[in-house]
């Protein structure tokens, strides 16, 4: 997955890069920034966040969004 497929995929899912951010559980001082930079092609989106965005796409939704 690139940049270009990870934004597209946030896109789709309807959440800001701050709210992707926070599905991922990234730390707060990161927050939205290495989303923003995948997004951009600075720096490669991880085999981990790929799976996670690709079972975002499918239905699951993280167990901690349950809570809001």
């Amino acid at each position: 997955m690139n940049g270009a497929d990870a934004k597209a995929a946030r896109k789709k899912l309807g959440l800001t890069v701050n709210e992707l951010a926070d599905a991922l559980l990234l730390s707060p001082q990161n927050r939205g920034r290495k989303v923003r930079r995948w997004e951009a092609g600075e720096v490669p989106v991880s085999g981990p966040v790929a799976v996670a965005l690709e079972a975002m796409l499918n239905g699951f939704y993280p167990s901690h969004w349950s809570d809001e």
